[in-house]
């Protein structure tokens, strides 16, 4: 199955332990990353 890149299904419930509050504010870009992309479908991360 790896070979030929498939995978067997996955049952059963997803469990999401955090739930997101959507009043609080979300933490400002302290690094100030540009992760525009130059093109569609194209983007350049430096590392």
């Amino acid at each position: 199955m790896r070979l030929a890149g498939i995978e067997g299904v996955r049952r059963g419930k997803q469990v999401r332990t955090t739930k997101a509050d959507p009043d609080t504010p979300r933490h400002p870009d302290l690094v100030k990353r540009n992760f525009t992309a130059t093109a569609p479908n194209h983007l350049w991360v430096p590392i």
